[in-house]
């Protein structure tokens, strides 16, 4: 089988913990060059993945030939920037989440560029490669709880304590809605099928100048339904779902940890279900169903100007909610 080459601009933690570990086990995919600032970060990356290249410059990376498509786990705000000369390289792009930390026109900006420059971009939810997570959509357009009338999202941990933290760092586009506010977002839009009219959003920051630590919002869909969401850099953990319907609730613990036992509460009629479901690599899903696209010239299944737009409209909406006090429409 025809493999993609990869090439990983960064050493980030959720490259060495997740995605090489994915493009390592795909069957369509391998891990051809590693790149860092640092050229013994870099090596000792190679060695440890067994990568044939390692460069100790990005822009070396980009015009390796061998190269066909890059996974970019840089900070947010170094997103725009090397999605932009990915594409001018000709590679096809896998980032990070959230594609942009700043709003949806960076990402209108990166997605042309990668038009102009004939290649794949996709931003990188890998929890939407994840079978429960299908499973949950396919409940819920079933019906098997009747109507949705409300989404309740809560992904929250404590890394308020640490010192140097790019999720801490305002510069680099940091906070609690592009960590993991973000996805929440996403699940809500993805259940509900369509987009909010209406958002209310509130921040707690430590000063003006620095990042949102937590947030809780409410989106408002047309119909009457609603999603609740509390995303937080400083609280307890909790990474819990709820759908709640006219005829039953599915309740989903641990939903944001992708556990390996995942299961469903199905609450309906008086009784609770307890439904086991079956749990993917869903970085290896990922990055699998990411290199089909390029190896069968295929749309990507994450399109950028659908699922991204999308969700950046939602985000930038919350930030306008959180700094004018105010509902916003869209």
């Amino acid at each position: 089988m025809k493999k993609i080459k990869w090439g990983i601009l960064g050493c980030a933690n959720i490259a060495r913990k997740a995605v090489i570990p994915g493009i390592l086990e795909a069957d369509n995919s391998e891990l051809h060059a590693v790149a860092s600032r640092s050229k013994e970060k870099a090596a000792d990356f190679a060695e440890e993945f067994g990568a044939a290249v390692y460069y100790d410059d990005y822009d070396k990376l980009l015009a390796d030939e061998e190269i066909e498509a890059v996974y970019i786990p840089l900070p947010n705000g170094l997103h725009k920037e090397w999605t932009i000369k990915a594409a001018e390289a000709g590679k096809d792009i896998l980032c990070e989440k959230p594609l942009s930390g700043k709003s949806k026109k960076e990402a209108e900006e990166m997605f042309a560029a990668a038009e102009k420059n004939g290649v794949k971009l996709m931003e990188a939810f890998m929890y939407r490669f994840q079978p429960f997570v299908i499973k949950l959509k396919e409940m819920v357009d079933d019906g098997v709880i009747g109507e949705i009338k409300e989404i309740k999202s809560n992904f929250a941990f404590d890394i308020s304590d640490r010192t140097g933290d790019i999720r801490l760092s305002p510069e680099l586009d940091g906070g609690a809605l592009n960590d993991i506010g973000c996805y929440t977002v996403n699940i809500s839009r993805y259940l509900m099928g369509g987009m909010p009219t209406k958002i209310a959003n509130f921040f707690q920051k430590e000063t003006a100048e620095g990042v949102d630590l937590s947030g809780s919002a409410t989106l408002y869909f047309e119909g009457g339904a609603f999603a609740s969401l509390y995303y937080s850099l400083n609280s307890y953990n909790e990474q819990d779902l709820e759908v709640v319907g006219t005829e039953g609730i599915i309740r989903v613990p641990g939903f944001f940890s992708w556990l390996e036992d995942n299961y469903f509460l199905l609450d309906k009629n008086g009784e609770v279900e307890r439904i086991p479901v079956e749990t993917g690599a869903q970085y290896r899903l990922e990055v699998e169903a990411f290199a089909r696209a390029l190896l069968y010239e295929e749309e990507v299944p994450l399109k950028v100007e659908e699922e991204t737009y999308a969700n950046l409209e939602v985000m930038d909406a919350m930030r306008r909610s959180a700094a004018e006090e105010k509902v916003v429409k869209l």
